[in-house]
C-alpha cells in the first residue's frame, strides 16, 4: 500500500516540480491510516521518517517502509536516509558525516544534510512563503529572525532586498547560512545571538522581516514557548520595523491558537502551504503590517 501510494504521488508531483526547477518535495505524509511516515525527495535521495509509536517499538518498521518506498521509486539503498520522530523530548545530533548535497528551488540553490540532523537544513514546506517574500523584497531592508540556514534571506536578497540581517543563536546554522548565501552569489550580515536580546538592543529599523521561531526552545536558561510567548515576541519585532513595515510570522506548532487581535494581520496559510504538504497542517503563517 505504501509503495503504491508513494509511486502514485511521485508520478503526479515530480514532472510539474521539475518544470519549475524544484528538486525537493514531499512524496508521502501519513496518507494511509496506520502507516505513519513522511517521505521526502531530495534530488534523487529519499528521507524516510517514522512517527514513532508504541505499536511499532522494537520492530524494523522504519526500514521496512523505507525499502518499500525506495523500491517503488527506484532509489538505491545508499541514497535512503532514515529518521525517527517522537512527540516531545529533545533531539540530539544523529551523526557526524558532514556530507551535504545541493538542491534546487527555482533559481535558488540550498545545501542540505540528509544524515546528521533530524531536520535537513531546508524547510521545503516554506517554498511558497519564500516566493512571496521574494516578491515584496525589492529595495527593502530585510531582517530574518531565527534564521536557521538562511533560506529566507537568500530569497529576499534574490528578490532585490537592498540589505539583510540574519539572526540565530547557533554558530553551526549561521555558518551554513553563509554557505547558502555564497552558493547563490549573495552577501548579508549574520548575527549570532538570542533573538529577544537582539531585539532589545537593536537601534536599526527594517522594512521587511521574517519571524519563524521554534515551538519551544531553551537558550541560556530562558525558556520560549510559541503559544505562550508569540504575542510578546511579535510586538517586540514590530517595534524594530519602520511604519508600514511588513512582518511575516510563521509557526509549525500543531495546535497553535493565534492571539493577534488589534494587529493589521492577514492569515496567509492557504497561500504558503504547498500542494505536496496539504495532507497535514504543517504550518500557519501570517502577514502583519506595522502601524
Amino acid at each position: 500500500m505504501l509503495a503504491n501510494r508513494a509511486r502514485k504521488n511521485f508520478h503526479r508531483l515530480h514532472p510539474r516540480f521539475e518544470e519549475r526547477g524544484i528538486g525537493t518535495f514531499r512524496v508521502y505524509d501519513r496518507d494511509i491510516p496506520g502507516i505513519r511516515a513522511a517521505i521526502d525527495w531530495y534530488e534523487g535521495h529519499l528521507v524516510v521518517a517514522e512517527y514513532a509509536r508504541e505499536q511499532t517499538a522494537g520492530l524494523p518498521w522504519l526500514e521496512t517502509m523505507a525499502r518499500a518506498a525506495a523500491e517503488a521509486l527506484a532509489v538505491p539503498w545508499e541514497r535512503v536516509h532514515l529518521r525517527k520522530r517522537r512527540a516531545g523530548g529533545k533531539y540530539e545530533r544523529l551523526a557526524s558525516r558532514g556530507e551535504r548535497i545541493e538542491v534546487r528551488e527555482r533559481d535558488l540553490r540550498f545545501l542540505v544534510n540528509l544524515d546528521d540532523y533530524l531536520d535537513t537544513g531546508l524547510f521545503a514546506d516554506h517554498r511558497e512563503t519564500r516566493a512571496l517574500i521574494r516578491k515584496e523584497a525589492r529595495g527593502k531592508s530585510f531582517l530574518n529572525l531565527f534564521a536557521y540556514t538562511g533560506s529566507f534571506t537568500c530569497a529576499a536578497l534574490k528578490g532585490g532586498a537592498r540589505s539583510s540581517v540574519s539572526v540565530d543563536a547557533s554558530p553551526i546554522y549561521l555558518e551554513w547560512a553563509r554557505d547558502n548565501l555564497a552558493l547563490n552569489g549573495l552577501e548579508g550580515a549574520l548575527v549570532r545571538g538570542d533573538v529577544r536580546e537582539f531585539l532589545a538592543a537593536a537601534n536599526e529599523r527594517w522594512q521587511l522581516c521574517v519571524l519563524d521561531p521554534p515551538s519551544r526552545s531553551d537558550h541560556g536558561g530562558r525558556m520560549f514557548d510559541v503559544q505562550r510567548d508569540h504575542r510578546s515576541l511579535i510586538e517586540k519585532t514590530l517595534a524594530v520595523l519602520e511604519p508600514r513595515g511588513v512582518l511575516w510570522f510563521s509557526t509549525n506548532h500543531q495546535r497553535f491558537e493565534p492571539r493577534l487581535e488589534g494587529l493589521r494581520c492577514t492569515e496567509m496559510t492557504g497561500q504558503t502551504v504547498p500542494e505536496d504538504y496539504r495532507n497535514r497542517a504543517v504550518h500557519r503563517s501570517f502577514r502583519i503590517v506595522n502601524g
